[in-house]
């Protein structure tokens, strides 16, 4: 399984889950971003791992929304 930030980037409401599950980090919290999930769910004391690694599972095994900012047309 990828770290945290590669499943962030790819689903963003898996922080959703993070957060569920008593994960929050800050922007310099290099260790849990960079750490597989098992790792983070360690650092963090997470009560159920099995529970917090299915559900990061669930919400990592959907299909990514890409968001295209909308484009200016430009006034010629």
């Amino acid at each position: 399984m990828n770290d945290l930030a590669t499943l962030l980037r790819k689903h963003p409401k898996l922080l959703k889950v993070l957060h569920k599950h008593g994960i929050h980090f800050c922007a310099g919290c290099f260790l849990t971003l960079s750490s597989a999930p098992a790792k983070a769910a360690a650092y963090h004391g997470v009560s159920d791992v099995e529970r917090f690694l299915k559900d990061v599972e669930r919400a990592s095994s959907r299909k990514p929304r890409h968001h295209h900012p909308k484009r200016r047309r430009s006034r010629a």
